[in-house]
Parts: C-alpha cells; structure tokens; sequence
C-alpha cells in the first residue's frame, strides 16, 4: 500500500514535466523518492523528475513500487487544484490510483508498467559550460526566439551566455553576462537546438525557480530546473540540431 500526501502545486510540477514529452510514464515510488523518466517517441529528448521524500507532507510506502500512470490524466486533474492545497494518493492495489483533495475523490485506472515502453538509461554526459540563472529569464528568451525561428543557438565564453534565433530578415540575441548570473563558468561551448522542445519545457519553470544548464559542443544539452519551491527537480536532455553545411 502506499499512501502519500503532497502539494498541488508539486502533483503539477511533476505531471506538466512528463507531459512535454510523454502521455504514460512509470512512477518508482522509492525508499527515499518519487522518481519517474521517458524518452519521447523520436528519441530526441529525455525527462527526469525526482521529488525528495521531504517535499512531501506525508510519504510512506510501505514497500518500493513501480506504477504506471496516464500522467496526461493526472496533469489534466491537477490543474483543478490550488497550489497550496493537499492532495493524498493512495494505492490500494495495482488496478487504481486514488487521488482526493478536498471533498473531491478520483479513481484512475492504472497502466500495466510492461505495457509502457521502456525507461532510457540517463548517459553520462561531460559538458564543459555550466550556466546557473533565473528560469524565467530563460522562459523569457525562448519565447522571444521562438517568433522568428525554430531553431536557437545556446553559447557561452568568458563574456557570458547567449541565446540567439535568427529568421529569414530578422534576428535576436539574448545575452547574460556574469553579473546576471547565479553561476557561471566562463567555459567556451555552443550547440543549436528545436525551440518546439524548449517551449515544452519551459511550461514547467516559473520566474524564480533556478535553471541549471551544462552546455558542450554540438552535444546533448542538459536543462535542471528546481522548481515548486525547491522540492521538485526536473530535467530534460535534448539532442542538438546538427546543421549542414551549404
């Protein structure tokens, strides 16, 4: 049995992160954690989430268990419930997830964890930049990027962190020295990447919640938002966009 208690804004936090690339995913509830990870279906871009036992109210299952879960469904009904409100899950069994806040009680049926494709392996992956700043800067940026483009160049030296789109006439850069920065390493990378992915990413950040990136050359770029206050950490990997040559 498992039964845990959290927050609606947390609840959101972890379903919006799973379905910018996925509608099932399996849900470990774990000695220590909630853990959950996906591929999309192109193999281009992956998703971690993890939520500290600590950033519940209450967690405590008795045993380690791995649910699958329509997250589409849990995200759609998450978003009736206020961010501070509790929220408790209960599992009973393997056919069904209750989930009550307030007077109102769901029960929705569970996915065979089998049924749902197979979890990717997180790669070891050594990026030389690492950029540390405000998400909403970033949110800020990819959304003015993505007016002109559909594709954004990330790019760091000793002078700070760009992100640049250009169009057909049209072009924009987004520049964070040092001084705009929580942390920075001056390290020389720059990779271009889909803005279709990053506007789904960046659903799941609000102003406020700190954006780790670990930036290299033509090479995965790793995204950590810490968000819901600190007690969800998401992750994204998304492969670069390999332009040719003309």
């Amino acid at each position: 049995m498992i039964n845990t208690i959290l927050t609606g804004e947390v609840l959101r936090s972890v379903t919006r992160a799973m379905v910018a690339l996925v509608s099932e995913a399996r849900f470990h509830f774990m000695t220590e954690k909630l853990h959950s990870r996906a591929v999309d279906p192109a193999n281009v871009a992956m998703v971690i989430v993890d939520v500290p036992k600590d950033s519940f109210e209450i967690y405590s299952p008795d045993e380690e268990k791995t649910v699958g879960v329509d997250v589409n469904r849990i995200f759609e009904i998450s978003k009736s419930i206020k961010g501070d409100e509790l929220v408790e899950l209960k599992l009973e069994d393997d056919t069904s997830l209750n989930i009550k806040f307030g007077s109102v009680e769901y029960s929705v049926a569970l996915i065979d964890p089998s049924a749902i494709r197979k979890e990717p392996k997180i790669p070891n992956l050594e990026l030389p930049a690492k950029i540390v700043m405000d998400a909403g800067e970033f949110k800020k940026a990819i959304v003015a990027s993505d007016k002109i483009s559909d594709r954004v160049s990330f790019r760091s030296n000793e002078n700070g962190f760009y992100i640049e789109a250009e169009g057909d006439v049209d072009r924009i850069t987004s520049f964070m020295g040092e001084s705009d920065l929580i942390e920075f390493n001056k390290a020389d990378a720059k990779s271009i990447f889909s803005i279709e992915y990053l506007k789904e990413f960046i659903k799941a950040a609000s102003p406020g919640d700190t954006l780790t990136i670990f930036l290299g050359n033509n090479y995965p770029v790793r995204l950590i938002f810490d968000v819901a206050r600190g007690r969800v950490r998401i992750e994204y990997i998304l492969a670069p966009r390999i332009e040719e040559a003309e």
